[in-house]
C-alpha cells in the first residue's frame, strides 16, 4: 500500500542546555543593570565563542534563572538550539546582609556618641541617608529606615533598612585618657540596666541567705 496519511513525523532534534552562573553586587541587583557575558557553546558540532547581554531586573533574587530562548549549542546536522540559563548569585557585601527584602546593617559607634547622640550619615543600596542616634541610644538598639531595603521583582514592594547599634570601646588609651574615664565611673553606676541588674542581683543574693 502507499503512504498513510495522519502520521507523526520525527520531532526535530535540540541542541543542549547551557547554564552560566553570574556573580553581581547587591547594589547591581537592587537596581537592576546589564552584563556582558562570554562563554562557549557548540554550533553545529564546532566551538563557538558567544559574546551576550544580560539584562538583570531589579529585584532579581538570589539562585534566580534568566532564560535567554536559543541561545545554547545546536545540534549537528541542524536542529533547534538550546536555551542559556543564567543563574544569578549575588556576591556576600560587606555591609549589608539581606533577609527577605530587608537589609540589616550593623553600625558601630564610640560610647561617647552613644552617651551625647549623633547624626551620622550611613550608605543604602541607592545612595546614602541621615541617621539620628538619640543620646543614651545601647548597643543592640535597630533603628529602621522604612522604603530603604531591596525592592521587589514585581511591583513598587519594597522592604526597609535596619541599623543595629554596637557600641565600640576604644583601646589602648593614654594615661591621661584613662584618668578622664575614671572620673566618669561614678556615672555608669546610673545607667538604666546596670542599675536594674544590680537590684536584682540583691534580691537573688538576699534570698539566697
Amino acid at each position: 500500500g502507499g503512504p498513510r496519511g495522519g502520521g507523526f513525523g520525527q520531532r526535530p532534534r535540540k541542541g543542549a542546555d547551557l547554564k552560566y552562573t553570574l556573580n553581581i553586587s547587591l547594589e547591581d541587583a537592587a537596581n537592576g543593570c546589564t552584563k556582558l557575558i562570554t562563554f562557549i557553546r557548540q554550533r553545529a558540532g564546532k566551538d563557538d565563542q558567544a559574546r551576550l547581554s544580560v539584562a538583570v531586573p531589579a529585584g532579581v533574587k538570589h539562585q534566580q534563572r534568566l532564560k535567554l530562548s536559543g541561545e545554547g549549542d545546536t545540534p549537528i546536522g541542524g536542529g533547534e538550539a538550546g536555551d542559556l540559563y543564567v543563574v544569578v548569585h549575588l556576591q556576600k557585601h560587606p555591609l549589608f546582609q539581606k533577609n527577605d527584602l530587608d537589609l540589616m546593617m550593623e553600625l558601630p559607634i564610640s560610647f561617647v556618641d552613644a552617651i551625647l547622640g549623633k547624626e551620622v550619615r550611613i550608605p543604602t543600596l541607592s545612595g546614602k541617608a541621615s541617621l539620628k542616634i538619640p543620646a543614651g541610644t545601647h548597643a543592640g538598639q535597630v533603628f529602621r529606615l522604612k522604603g530603604k531595603g531591596f525592592p521587589a521583582l514585581k511591583g513598587n514592594k519594597r522592604g526597609d533598612m535596619l541599623v543595629r547599634v554596637s557600641i565600640d570601646v576604644p583601646q589602648n588609651l593614654s594615661t591621661k585618657d584613662m584618668e578622664l574615664v575614671k572620673q566618669l565611673s561614678g556615672i555608669a553606676d546610673s545607667a538604666p540596666k546596670v542599675r536594674e541588674f544590680n537590684r536584682n542581683m540583691e534580691k537573688v543574693l538576699k534570698a539566697r541567705s
